[in-house]
């Protein structure tokens, strides 16, 4: 598999036939090509490098240049799986919901909050045994914060806390 870092350092797949021959940039289809690319680059190029590879989390140095290397060489290695043409930035990838470990009071919250009535804050607090307090910042942080919608509503004189569809 051949590789292309564009001058805009992004890191792209060639065909194996080389179709396409891009202007501009380095190829590289080894992870030591890359190395005697890479080795009299600024760091801060290696991290503009690793930051838009989809799937990682941002850095904002790396400890050594060996490490950097590797890491980017590990993170695009699957892109050649994939059969893409081009390494896409970090924020057109999908967003990750966070899924709440089976049988924790947080999932035992988001079931009720999941039923088509909602649940009162009353019944929050008898299944987990938390204080109004913590219901109402778990709702607002945990769940606000995943971008799920959280209607709530007085039902009965009762504040009553639902998820949207």
């Amino acid at each position: 598999m051949l590789f292309h870092l564009s001058t805009n350092d992004y890191i792209g797949v060639i065909d194996e036939q080389g179709a396409e021959d891009r202007e501009g940039g380095r190829r590289f289809a080894s992870e030591q090509e890359f190395h005697e690319l890479a080795k009299e680059w600024p760091m801060k190029r290696l991290v503009a490098i690793w930051n838009p590879l989809p799937g990682v989390q941002a850095v904002t140095r790396f400890t050594d240049r060996k490490t950097a290397i590797a890491r980017i060489w590990r993170a695009i290695q699957p892109q050649t799986e994939l059969d893409c043409t081009t390494a896409r930035p970090r924020h057109e990838t999908a967003q990750h919901q966070p899924v709440f470990r089976e049988g924790s009071k947080a999932a035992q919250v988001l079931t009720l909050l999941c039923r088509p009535e909602g649940a009162t804050l009353k019944e929050i607090r008898s299944q987990t045994g938390w204080q109004a307090h913590t219901v109402r910042g778990f709702i607002s942080r945990n769940l606000s914060k995943q971008s799920r919608k959280v209607r709530s509503f007085e039902r009965e004189g009762e504040r009553v806390y639902r998820l949207k569809a």
